[in-house]
């Protein structure tokens, strides 16, 4: 995907997450999915990226994945990012859309300004932004998620280069990976 291409895409992102909403149905799916300590961890995000995790699941589901595993990483691959909201400094709506627009067009620039010292305040939410991954998987990991499952969550953002070093045993990981990422990256 090009730069305007992603640009665009997380444009029209932003705009349909001023009207996510979660129905009683789609918790009733995810408390079918979730483990109790996990449904409290996805209950802990905002409405706009719960609906965005839904979406995630069910571009999976229409595409033919079953897997129970890649179902409860594709509801809580973000939950990393409510650690910014905990620190008192959210994640919002308004903000998610300039920082991932900043990490297509200066990545280092966001690495040179955040900070995991969690009193340096939206330094630490740019901390969150570009850790979130590692953070939702031990989050995922004290809830009671598979190991797969973490592990699926640690790697949603990694590129196909990072997947190259894991052990080549892990074949059904990367298939699984790979679809996260393809239906992350689609809604």
């Amino acid at each position: 995907m090009g730069l305007l291409a992603q640009i665009v895409y997380r444009g029209k992102q932003f705009v349909t997450g001023f009207a996510a909403t979660i129905s009683k149905a789609d918790l009733v799916t995810v408390q079918g999915i979730l483990s109790s300590d996990q449904y409290a961890l996805f209950q802990q995000m905002p409405i706009d990226a719960q609906r965005h995790s839904l979406n995630v699941l069910m571009a999976l589901q229409r595409a033919g994945y079953s897997d129970p595993d890649l179902a409860s990483a594709a509801l809580l691959h973000d939950v990393g990012k409510v650690a910014a909201n905990n620190a008192g400094v959210p994640i919002t709506l308004w903000i998610r859309g300039p920082l991932v627009i900043l990490e297509i067009l200066s990545p280092l620039l966001l690495q040179r300004l955040a900070s995991h010292d969690i009193q340096q305040g939206w330094r630490y939410a740019l901390y969150v932004q570009q850790n979130h991954p590692e953070i939702g998987e031990r989050w995922a990991a004290e809830a009671g998620s598979s190991e797969v499952s973490c592990w699926l969550i640690a790697h949603h953002q990694d590129k196909q280069r990072t997947l190259a070093e894991e052990p080549v045993g892990h074949h059904k990981r990367r298939q699984l990976l790979a679809a996260l990422q393809w239906a992350d990256s689609r809604n």
